[in-house]
Formats: structure tokens, C-alpha cells, sequence
């Protein structure tokens, strides 16, 4: 479904997988499961494009439901992988985390700061070493990985036992006021639009007053 702009929300996979349309080329935001990759080539396909102008994949961080389908989708289209510098180590197979991944080439390191293709880099710790958020610049819609989860129509934190080290989190999401974005892209439950920081910020002032 389009979400806002040229933002695209990939039908029905476990760990959203967002598609950016910039121009005539494509922007994939995350791969999904091992099985999901045949979900997002058809909706590539349902846009009117195919696999090859998919340019480069995003990953915002390295666990199996974000990463599962990212060899297929890499095979299939060609297209660069993107990843912080952090995470590279995890996409290469150099370390694991859970469960094992098939390696991949990553042909673009991030940091903090960076942009790429019109989206703004914000390193995330926490949940993993190399979690990023990123900020399209464009439609002002921040995709935040695994930072935060939609549930019922407002924001919770990541359950502590999936992120390394939860407390980095928790102040990876304070930070995450600082920047300047009016909607709020997650991997699990649905985006928030117009209200993303409004959310984000009664979050925060929860988790303060635990």
C-alpha cells in the first residue's frame, strides 16, 4: 500500500518492508523472511517496474526477519546493499546474531549522518550496534527499524530480550526528538502518519516516569 509520497508499505510480511519510489529507479527499505521475497518482487512488479530498478537495499539492522530474504532479493535484482558500518560484519557472516543468515556483499558502508538517495542516516544503537533510522528528507517520514513498534494506535519499546542492550535503546529513542519528522515508520505495526512525533514523545514521557 502507498503510505505517503512515493513510499510503499509491502503487503503482509512479518517485518515491514518499505519501497521508495525516487524517479524511475527503487529504493527498498529492509528484505523480509527467507520466504517473503517472491511478496515484495510482485509488488514491485504491481507498480509497473521490475526487479532491476530496484537500486539499492537499505538494512536497518541484521536480525533474520529483516536480513532473511536479502540474498534472494540482492540475486534478483542487482541492486547494491546499504548498511552501517557496524552491521556489516553480521551481513557478511563474519558474526551472528540468533539465527543465521545467508551472507551477502555490502557494497555501501553508512555512518551516522550520512545520506543516501535523499534519506538522512541516524545511528541507533542499542537494539543491535549497527540499528539505523532513516529520515527522507522529502515527505519528512523516518523509518526507525526496530527502535520502537506501533501497537494499537500508540508507540512501545522493543520487549528488552530481542535488543542488545535496552537502555541504549531507550536513549536512541529520546534522541530521536531531536530530529525534525512528521511521520513514523516502524518495522512492526502500522506507520503513523502526521502524528509520528506527537507518539514518539508520549513514549518518552512514559518510559521517564517508570
Amino acid at each position: 500500500m502507498r503510505v505517503v509520497g512515493g513510499i510503499h508499505l509491502v503487503d503482509e510480511t512479518f517485518a515491514n518492508v518499505y519501497l521508495i519510489e525516487r524517479g524511475e529507479k527503487l529504493l527498498l527499505i529492509d528484505a523480509g523472511l527467507p520466504e517473503e521475497y517472491e511478496k515484495v518482487l510482485r509488488y514491485i512488479e504491481k507498480l509497473g517496474y521490475v526487479p532491476e530498478d530496484v537500486e539499492v537495499i537499505i538494512v536497518t539492522h541484521a536480525h533474520y526477519d529483516h536480513v532473511g530474504s536479502l540474498k534472494n532479493l540482492k540475486d534478483a535484482t542487482s541492486a547494491n546493499v546499504a548498511a552501517h558500518k557496524d552491521e556489516v560484519p553480521y551481513l557478511k557472516g563474519e558474526k551472528t546474531y540468533r539465527r543465521e543468515i545467508e551472507p551477502v556483499d555490502v557494497e555501501i558502508e553508512l555512518n551516522d549522518g550520512d545520506e543516501i538517495e535523499g534519506l538522512r542516516v541516524i545511528h541507533s544503537p542499542g537494539h543491535t550496534p549497527g540499528s539505523i533510522c532513516l529520515l527522507d528528507l522529502e515527505t519528512k517520514a523516518l523509518f526507525v527499524g526496530d527502535l520502537v513498534m506501533e501497537e494499537n494506535g500508540r508507540l512501545e519499546e522493543i520487549p528488552h530480550h530481542y535488543s542488545l542492550d535496552p537502555m541504549k535503546n531507550r536513549e536512541a529513542i529520546k534522541r530521536l526528538l531531536e530530529v525534525d519528522f512528521v511521520h513514523l515508520l516502524p518495522s512492526h505495526g502500522k506507520p503513523i502518519l502526521n502524528d509520528g512525533k506527537e507518539k514518539l514523545r508520549e513514549l518518552v514521557e512514559r518510559l521517564q516516569s517508570e
